[in-house]
């Protein structure tokens, strides 16, 4: 077998082994998702006496779903997680239960988002936590079993004040793990001068990572009223936030870029910072997401006299409007009279998932569109490029999550009605096979294919071997733009269809 062939052979019967496309029309529900329920596809879960909302999901290498979001009784608000085995059902492994309920000395806890490690820890970010912190960032991290990791800052919670006005509210919106461990929280800060985009980061311990800004945080002014509520890690190791801004009487579309080291890269835009009115309206930005190109994609909403729609745009990796996207960089979606977008994922085939809350005509109700990678409705997705599922008989239904599984099928998540309140629930939709375009035998990005880096990593994955054994040995090239497990991983998984651990 000569070199070619066996490197096409490697790459053909790894793929073969993890991808295959699914039967169900794209957008339909996935009917061998929690077939018990009283809808096969949907699964509603109630955690706490109150109303129970999903604000984050994230999907294991093994295909089970974990959701985390907020738990409220009469007098409090905490933090809550959940997961579901890969057939919607509650998994019993996790906490003994499926479940799990922190209890927090603060009455108003508010969970924001969630990430997974490389290990399989899990670790929420959000605000307040402890008593003494009234509103500031925080972060939990739990054990892949849902037990509290004591490792991490003794207690499992590590919190920050970045602001010398103690009183005044910092809000964590969005966190994320980087490929070494160390964790990025984003939100916003109340200073003196006004509302800010502010960053968090701490080492794998919980402790304040001093290297990052010099002290641990940064602060950074876009307008006089600046929020972040989305965080997205380049594969260079930038990190940018995305959120909103003041732009006179209304709000625009809003970005930022970092370096590692938490200045702010000037190669972005000339300043490091972005701004984009949608025309004279009202835009807020409510998630992000990087495409495997390097683009930014923003998704949230755009108001004109009180009804909002759906928007995005895209900027390409300089931070101009990439007007490849519906001509303009800009798409305002049609849609009823408050759409929505709370949650984003981009396809490895370069599709856009969309989804979120939708009112029609007054009761709101869980919301997808899928768009080409030109902006596009995707006409293969429910026969015009979207769904809305029926509302349930209490107000308050919203999608917050958006999942993609290396099969295609697609995971939303948010809060249902279950009787006269919301619970936690999550939804599988067929997706339809991806189109893995950007999938190459390079699989350390340096350009090149070779024995001895490239093909002995797809062979010893092809045995089974993940986590960092598969590089033991292996001398990387120093132009590799893929050179630690997690970003190969990260690469196989989503470029190329992989499932893996």
């Amino acid at each position: 077998m000569n070199f070619r062939h066996f490197v096409l052979t490697v790459v053909a019967l790894t793929c073969n082994a993890f991808v295959h496309a699914n039967p169900g029309q794209p957008g339909t529900l996935d009917a061998f998702w929690n077939t018990g329920g009283t809808l096969p596809g949907k699964a509603v879960t109630a955690i706490g006496t109150g109303g129970d909302v999903a604000v984050a999901a994230a999907l294991q290498p093994d295909g089970k779903v974990v959701l985390a979001g907020n738990c409220a009784t009469a007098t409090s608000n905490t933090f809550c997680l959940l997961r579901y085995k890969t057939d919607g059902t509650l998994d019993p492994d996790f906490n003994g239960s499926g479940k799990v309920v922190t209890a927090l000395p603060n009455v108003n806890n508010k969970l924001a988002a969630m990430a997974l490690q490389a290990d399989g820890k899990i670790v929420v970010a959000g605000s307040s936590c402890l008593a003494d912190f009234a509103a500031h960032f925080c972060a939990i991290r739990y054990n892949a079993n849902g037990t509290l990791d004591l490792t991490f800052s003794g207690i499992g919670i590590a919190t920050t004040v970045i602001t010398p006005q103690a009183t005044l509210a910092e809000i964590a919106t969005s966190v994320a793990v980087q490929p070494d461990g160390k964790i990025v929280l984003a939100g916003y800060c109340n200073v003196s001068a006004g509302i800010n985009f502010c960053a968090v980061r701490f080492n794998a311990n919980g402790t304040l990572d001093s290297t990052f800004n010099g002290v641990g945080s940064v602060t950074t002014v876009i307008a006089t009223g600046s929020l972040a509520n989305a965080i997205a890690l380049q594969r260079d190791g930038k990190i940018v936030l995305a959120g909103f801004c003041s732009a006179g009487s209304f709000s625009a579309f809003c970005a930022v870029r970092y370096n590692d080291n938490g200045t702010l890269d000037t190669s972005f835009n000339g300043s490091g910072k972005v701004s984009t009115p949608i025309g004279v309206d009202s835009a807020l930005t409510r998630a992000a997401a990087l495409q495997a190109d390097g683009k930014l994609v923003l998704v949230g909403d755009c108001a004109t006299t009180q009804i909002f729609t759906m928007c995005a745009i895209r900027h390409t990796t300089s931070g101009a409007l990439d007007t490849t996207f519906n001509s303009i960089g800009v798409l305002r979606l049609v849609g009823g009279l408050n759409d929505r977008a709370k949650a984003v994922a981009i396809q490895p085939d370069g599709k856009l998932v969309m989804a979120g809350v939708c009112t029609n005509p007054s009761t709101d109700e869980l919301c997808a569109r899928r768009l080409n990678s030109d902006g596009s409705h995707d006409a293969t997705f429910n026969g015009g490029g979207s769904v809305n599922m029926a509302p349930g008989a209490f107000a308050g239904e919203a999608a917050n999550a958006v999942l993609l599984q290396p099969d295609g099928k697609i995971v939303i998540a948010g809060a249902c009605a279950n009787g006269s309140t919301l619970d936690f629930c999550a939804l599988r939709f067929e997706g339809g096979p991806f189109g893995y375009q950007n999938c190459k035998p390079d699989i350390d990005g340096d350009g090149f294919v070779t024995a001895t880096t490239d093909v002995l990593i797809l062979a010893r994955v092809a045995l089974g071997m993940t986590g960092s054994t598969v590089l033991t040995g292996v001398n990387l090239p120093a132009a590799a733009s893929r050179n630690t497990w997690p970003l190969i991983r990260d690469y196989l998984v989503t470029q190329c269809g992989f499932s893996l651990p």
